[in-house]
């Protein structure tokens, strides 16, 4: 598919976050990496053993290289896991370099990379800060991108850089918060990194369990974020009094000791929702195990 611009919206990522959303609001686990022009260099210095540094200033190393490569030559095909490629990936020949390689599986159909991107740009981005308000939510990233103020559940820093060497201890933080019957919503914000470690994660919970590869979109947003050319495009910007009103109702609803009662409600309407949906589920599983 061929659009003018990149950062361009077209009808083409707005169904895909339509859906998106849809699965989200219908509690249908889902998954999504994305691959840009970092990610296909990263799996041609893999061949070189690595050297140099993508903009986020991860390097492009072999093992890395190695991983991204294996994700899309070796993928997971199932409805609920999407793969999205940034279409100047086949404006600036690097995907017919891949494939010239034979280091890119050409029948692997993608969705757009830039989906969150559009959806920044024009307000529908909302959305889904709302969802990770009103539903449980966990946020991977940076210590610089924690300040992001989304009421997150849970919040697991990684490291600036190379979030991928610490896999295994990522993977294991990620799921200790995971809920255990409601179906949690996970943003992670890893860089290149977001491949292979989404790609374990959807092993291990797929079915259960949300991972979002969201990219940069949150970067205008807190101090020190870095610089993307399409935050001059933003048109919409997001509201986070959402979130303000309500961290301030939820310390007033604990310190009244009120927190699931009428009073509490008063309150914590989003948090008393997330509760009965979980007692809703948990009756639904213990149901399922009596018959």
């Amino acid at each position: 598919m061929s659009i003018g611009s990149v950062h361009d919206t077209n009808e083409w990522s707005e169904k895909f976050f339509a859906l998106l959303m849809h699965k989200i609001e219908a509690e249908e686990p889902f998954t999504i990496v994305r691959y840009g022009d970092g990610e296909l260099t990263c799996i041609m210095h893999a061949k070189k053993g690595g050297g140099g540094v993508n903009y986020d200033g991860d390097h492009y190393s072999s093992e890395l290289g190695h991983l991204i490569q294996d994700s899309v030559m070796n993928p997971i095909i199932a409805e609920n896991f999407f793969y999205a490629l940034g279409e100047h990936c086949h404006q600036i020949g690097l995907v017919r370099d891949l494939v010239r390689d034979k280091k890119w599986n050409a029948s692997l159909s993608f969705q757009d990379a830039f989906v969150f991107v559009h959806a920044g740009i024009d307000g529908r981005l909302q959305k889904l800060v709302d969802l990770c308000n009103e539903r449980h939510s966990i946020f991977v990233a940076p210590e610089y991108l924690q300040k992001l103020p989304i009421n997150f559940d849970n919040r697991v820093v990684s490291p600036d850089h190379n979030s991928f060497t610490k896999k295994g201890e990522i993977v294991a933080e990620i799921a200790q918060h995971l809920g255990e019957v409601e179906n949690s919503i996970v943003i992670c914000a890893l860089g290149m990194s977001s491949i292979p470690i989404l790609k374990e994660l959807y092993q291990k919970f797929g079915t259960r369990h949300t991972f979002i590869d969201i990219g940069s979109v949150f970067e205008p947003y807190v101090e020190n974020g870095m610089y993307r050319s399409h935050f001059d495009k933003i048109k919409t910007e997001l509201n986070f009094e959402y979130d303000k009103r309500s961290a301030r109702r939820n310390r007033q609803a604990v310190e009244k000791g009120s927190l699931f009662n009428d009073g509490g409600g008063t309150y914590n309407s989003h948090r008393r929702r997330k509760k009965e949906r979980k007692k809703r589920m948990q009756k639904a599983v213990q149901s399922d195990k009596n018959s």
